[in-house]
């Protein structure tokens, strides 16, 4: 990381820290400065973890990262309001099921972030995910058509790699997407 881009987050964390406390005092900005020290030493990644070097490094697309957020917020409206009128109503149509979704990229973050949005999606959880060959294995409260479940899922993998993922990831998903 760049100082420029260090201390913008510093900056930033200190602000954040201030707001928090609600005051600017001299014993609050020097708080705010150890805080954001320590946060940035602790969430610095060495540059060894990146056995393939600039490769493989996560990139952020803000315009993909827009889009992947509005659409995770829309998915978590839509499983809410589902979940909700499973609640209110007398009829049951839970039919729940587990089912193996392969993810076409090898990247860890993708694996993880689509790991995460499955289980924070109210009727559906992350029962494990492997590494390799990648897959996630997803309890799913209504399975009713198992290939709308992992097209739905492999669309999450394909947006977060699109808003933050390597060179590597996104060459790998261009390889096997056919859009």
């Amino acid at each position: 990381m760049t100082a420029v881009r260090l201390s913008g987050a510093g900056l930033w964390l200190v602000t954040l820290w201030l707001l928090l406390w609600n005051g600017l005092s001299v014993g609050n900005v020097v708080a705010g400065c150890l805080v954001a020290s320590l946060v940035l030493i602790a969430a610095r990644l060495p540059r060894a973890a990146c056995a393939g070097g600039d490769e493989d490094r996560a990139r952020i697309a803000p315009i993909s990262l827009l889009y992947f957020l509005g659409y995770v917020l829309v998915k978590l409206v839509q499983s809410n309001l589902v979940l909700a009128w499973e609640i209110v109503t007398p009829r049951n149509r839970i039919n729940t099921g587990i089912i193996a979704v392969p993810m076409r990229t090898d990247s860890e973050l993708a694996l993880l972030v689509v790991a995460n949005v499955i289980t924070l999606t109210p009727g559906t959880v992350t029962i494990e995910a492997v590494g390799s060959p990648p897959v996630v294995y997803v309890n799913v409260l209504h399975l009713h058509d198992i290939e709308e479940v992992r097209q739905e899922l492999m669309r999450i993998e394909e947006l977060s790699v699109r808003a933050f993922g390597s060179r590597t990831a996104r060459a790998q998903l261009a390889g096997t997407v056919t859009s």
